[in-house]
């Protein structure tokens, strides 16, 4: 042991820039080097090191061959530092030479890391032994002894990084423990915010998650206290692959269970795993179903996914939770086809169908999930998606109000376009219910939609979230004893669990078929054995349904055998009476299960399946009991049988029913195939290049305006303009064409294909061409001509049918002539004239039910206050526009909302916010969009400016500015000029930057650029 005599008064501290004192007086240590001999000094066990490890550890592994030398020379300058009263002669107090070495003699009560290390240590016991507050106040005393990055002289030194990570480590537990002691005090009202920005910072130290649930509970905030448990387990399950620790499950249970205990400070949540074991192994998944269950009853309504493969048993977990819940809780169920093309949102049919008779079940808009609705006639409900959201919102409120509800919706990954869309939506109006969403989906790692689905879902409060994985060895042993009634035999389940790797359907199925012997190549066969004992009749009935891929009514089913109905009736009852099949409603029959329509299709040959294709698009276009959609899936699937013409004609009356519906992927989806169905033909060149001009349009709607995806559609209607026969009308050619352009900031091409355009007969027609001349002079910076063509636009929409315009929404580019206008008096100062354009742009949108109009018109309402520079008025209408393009599934207007949030956040005076706009900067522009970035750059550096970081301020402008001379996007040219000069103290730039806004009328940016000549 080490006897510290040292010298009088001396205090040292790490916790920050090294300081030292001397009987309360600073000392001054002459160079970085002996400061960093005296840091390594310090970290060393016993304040001992070598000769040998300080050279090694000073200069980085790599010291120069007079280190030694240089060593004893600041050693000697340490020492006058140190001892500066010492004597001529005398032996060294705090800095002695010793076995080849160097020792400081310092004791503990002299370091501020030693003392930070006895407070903690003293705070813990305190915490634990009952007395909180005294922990605080301990804690509370450590951590004021930190006043900075520790020991910054050694931090670039490899030997002084495990100390570094030792001090941060303590220094962040110390934190924690202060904020865990303030809650256990009572304090959790008054540290709730610290809570949650350290939980934030550290989202994987699970105690702190648990003391922020706790805290967030006794604040009343129950729902929130949940979402950070769904938000921790799913960073720990998705990215770690791990379950959340007992602590953090025990605190969310109690908060499931509203335990008193809870309520009182100090409340120690125990553990209170449930001895009960479920069937097969899923004990703790039924725990977490139940809970959520519970905690959805309870008025926190989620959704929960169960993801396994085929056979995992997924459906069996869920009608588990689903019987228990279904106790007191009433349950509803969709299921997905997995084989053949279900029309628009086809699981929600089902559910409202279940839910018939509940309040909300009658509202109209509900209609518009009928497969069979009229593409015309008075009175048609125009189904505008967003009313379609809310009312089956609505109903699923209603429905859940006094007992909750539980809606089961099984393979999710069968599911169409629309249906996820609507779910995603759902999910996000879901915590203030009593519903819980359950789905089950195989895994869908391949599949975009579904991965967006599954992401969004996942960031909604209180998800869940199982991944079943096969059964172990003892719950295969269960099954064997169930499935067979005796003990299987030894080597029985570790051969089951190998073979099948633990699926319970396969294992159920070989134990069915006596358990040892050869597997079947795939579960089909087994299957198959199970249709094939049908009788020819029966079996031909079912190949039909196995085609159809989902159940059907017995009449279409007669007319694709040509039989009577009643006949085919008689010829399914052996099918009911095996449990093939199963009536779904008054005559309609379908598959029990739909591995059993898996399995039937793929034992039908090629030709037969065609025949059976080709039959069932007949029958369904003859009685008209199929959406568009289906029919055009069924004429698909008959190649080579004469009906590709059926096919295209399909296809296309799918995408107009798909459009008229809102669903808009579903209509890209259509549009896709017919393109290539048309594809390498000169014959075909006109329709084709119909087919590529509509899929630009739709593609603006769900992808965005200027993305690479639009430029394919029309590089490829370019080519196709060579092809054409010469008295095709190329109105809708050049319109398409000359909005991409705009958009990809070529706007001299933009102007040369707008004019034609402009002179057309038809009004419609020269309103298009007016309102690109209009929107590329905008860009050019000229104001005054685009005002002439924007007025004029917009005069010939004012006048015109709505039904006119109705009719091209997303088959070609929207007209934003009010928007624009809007945007050019902006800039020409002519604020108060700026109103009633954006309430035209809006009203006319009201007026076509165009939710992408809508949300259109929002979005320039944003982008002129981010002309005005009105951050308040700009973040304001960027939320509702986001709104919009959240629920139509638009996702360019979400990603845009993320500019204007994150610009509106840094001008408004958060500098920390300044990552966030560039990266939401680089997340706009990433998919192709070339116009407006000059616009967004000087907003941008206006921001920066606002946080008095003039050299980023000066960086942006350099950028708007090279893209201004690049793109001839001039529009913002004066306010980047202004923004430099103001950055960069240069008059130069602002009188060029007067001149231009003089030269271009812009009103608003004169008066900017002489306000700031005023301040230089």
């Amino acid at each position: 042991m080490i006897q510290h005599v040292s010298v009088p008064g001396l205090s040292v501290g790490v916790l920050g820039r090294l300081e030292i004192r001397l009987a309360g007086r600073p000392v001054t240590v002459g160079s970085r080097k002996q400061r960093a001999l005296l840091s390594l000094l310090l970290i060393r066990p016993d304040r001992f090191a070598t000769v040998d490890w300080l050279t090694d550890a000073l200069w980085d592994s790599a010291p120069p061959p007079s280190a030694e030398t240089t060593l004893r020379t600041h050693v000697a300058g340490l020492r006058r530092a140190l001892e500066p009263d010492r004597a001529t002669g005398a032996e060294p107090v705090t800095l002695r030479s010793r076995d080849g070495g160097y020792l400081l003699n310092l004791p503990d009560a002299a370091l501020d890391a030693a003392r930070f290390t006895a407070l903690t240590r003293h705070a813990a016991g305190a915490h634990a032994a009952g007395d909180a507050a005294a922990a605080e106040r301990d804690y509370l005393a450590a951590l004021r002894l930190w006043r900075g990055e520790p020991l910054p002289d050694v931090a670039d030194l490899a030997a002084a990084q495990p100390e570094l990570a030792r001090l941060h480590g303590l220094r962040l537990r110390a934190e924690e423990g202060r904020l865990a002691a303030a809650v256990d005090a009572g304090g959790h009202l008054r540290v709730l915010a610290e809570l949650q920005a350290f939980a934030a910072a550290h989202p994987l130290r699970e105690d702190a998650c648990a003391q922020l649930m706790l805290a967030l509970y006794r604040c009343g905030r129950q729902a929130d206290a949940l979402a950070v448990y769904a938000d921790a387990h799913r960073l720990l399950a998705g990215e770690h692959g791990l379950d959340p620790g007992e602590r953090l499950r025990a605190v969310h249970r109690a908060i499931l269970a509203q335990d008193p205990a809870l309520d009182a400070p100090s409340a120690v949540i125990r553990s209170s795993v449930s001895a009960t074991t479920a069937p097969l192994g899923r004990a703790a998944e039924l725990d977490t179903l139940a809970a959520a269950v519970a905690g959805a009853v309870g008025g926190a309504g989620r959704v929960a996914l169960v993801v396994g493969e085929a056979g995992i048993g997924k459906t069996t977990l869920v009608a588990q939770a689903a019987a228990a819940a279904g106790r007191g809780t009433p349950v509803v169920r969709a299921r997905c086809p997995a084989v053949g093309q279900a029309p628009p949102f086809w699981i929600w049919i089902q559910v409202v169908g279940e839910l018939a008779g509940t309040a909300g079940s009658g509202d109209t808009a509900l209609s518009a999930l009928g497969a069979q609705a009229p593409e015309h006639g008075p009175g048609a409900d125009p189904t505008a998606r967003f009313r379609l959201y809310e009312a089956v919102a609505r109903l699923i409120t209603s429905a859940a109000r006094e007992r909750g509800l539980l809606v089961v919706l099984d393979d999710l990954h069968a599911a169409d376009p629309d249906s996820l869309l609507l779910l995603r939506y759902l999910a996000g109006a879901l915590a203030s219910t009593r519903a819980l969403v359950l789905a089950t989906t195989r895994p869908y790692q391949h599949d975009p939609g579904l991965v967006a689905t599954t992401a969004e879902l996942a960031r909604t409060p209180g998800f869940t979230r199982l991944d079943l994985a096969g059964l172990d060895e003892a719950a295969i042993a269960a099954l064997a004893r169930r499935e067979t009634g005796a003990d299987p035999l030894p080597g029985t389940v570790a051969a089951l669990a190998g073979r099948t790797g633990g699926n319970p359907f396969f294992v159920t199925e070989l134990l069915r078929h006596g358990g040892a012997g050869e597997l079947p190549p795939t579960i089909r066969d087994t299957l198959c054995l199970r249709l094939d004992a049908m009788t020819a009749a029966t079996r031909q009935c079912l190949d039909v349904l196995a085609v159809a891929g989902h159940g059907m009514e017995l009449r279409v089913l007669a007319d694709v055998l040509g039989r009577p109905a009643g006949t085919v009736a008689e010829d399914l009852l052996p099918a009911y009476a095996a449990r093939l099949v199963a009536e779904e409603a008054p005559g309609r029959a379908g598959f029990a299960h739909p591995l059993f329509t898996e399995a039937g299709y793929a034992a039908l040959t090629p030709p037969r399946r065609a025949v059976l294709h080709a039959r069932l698009a007949g029958a369904h276009e003859r009685l008209g009991t199929a959406a568009p959609a289906e029919i055009a899936y069924h004429y698909g699937r008959c190649a080579g049988l004469g009906h590709d013409g059926d096919h295209l004609r399909w296809l296309l009356r799918a995408a107009d029913d798909a459009t008229r519906r809102l669903a808009y992927e579903d209509a890209l989806a259509h549009l896709d195939l017919a393109a290539d169905r048309l594809a390498g033909s000169a014959a075909t060149a006109a329709e084709e290049l119909s087919v590529h001009l509509r899929r630009a349009a739709l593609l603006q709607v769900t992808v965005g305006i200027g993305s690479d995806a639009v430029d394919r559609a029309c590089v490829r209607a370019r080519e196709l303009l060579d092809l054409v026969p010469a008295e095709t009308d190329l109105a809708s050619a050049r319109w398409v064409l000359g909005e991409l352009a705009a958009n990809r900031a070529e706007y001299v091409i933009c102007l040369e294909l707008a004019e034609p355009l402009a002179a057309d007969d038809d009004p419609l027609t020269r309103a298009a061409g007016c309102y690109l001349l209009g929107s590329a002079c905008y860009f050019l910076g000229r104001l005054a001509e685009a005002d002439a063509y924007l007025s004029t636009s917009a005069r010939l929409l004012s006048g015109m049918d709505p039904r006119v315009l109705g009719r091209e929404v997303a088959r070609r580019p929207a007209l934003a002539a009010y928007n624009f206008r809007a945007l050019v008096r902006s800039l020409r100062g002519e604020r108060a004239a700026t109103d009633p354009d954006l309430g035209a742009a809006a009203a006319l949108a009201d007026r076509l039910d165009d939710p992408y109009g809508r949300a259109n018109a929002r979005l320039y309402a944003a982008w002129l206050e981010l002309q005005e520079l009105d951050a308040p008025a700009g973040h304001a209408a960027a939320l509702r526009f986001r709104e919009l393009g959240l629920a139509h599934g638009m996702p360019h207007f979400v990603t845009t909302a993320e500019v204007f949030a994150a610009w509106s956040a840094v001008y408004a005076g958060d500098a920390g916010q300044r990552p966030r706009m560039r990266a939401a900067y680089e997340s706009l522009y990433r998919l192709g969009l070339r116009a407006t970035r000059t616009v967004t750059l000087s907003a941008m550096a206006n921001a920066h400016l606002a946080v008095g970081d003039r050299a980023g301020a000066a960086a942006l402008a350099a950028e708007g500015l090279a893209l201004a001379e690049r793109t001839g996007e001039r529009v913002m040219l004066a306010e980047l000029l202004r923004v430099c000069a103001v950055a960069t103290a240069d008059r130069d730039r602002l009188h060029t930057g007067a001149a231009v806004a003089a030269e271009q009328g812009a009103g608003l940016l004169s008066a900017r650029v002489a306000a700031s000549a005023e301040l230089l």
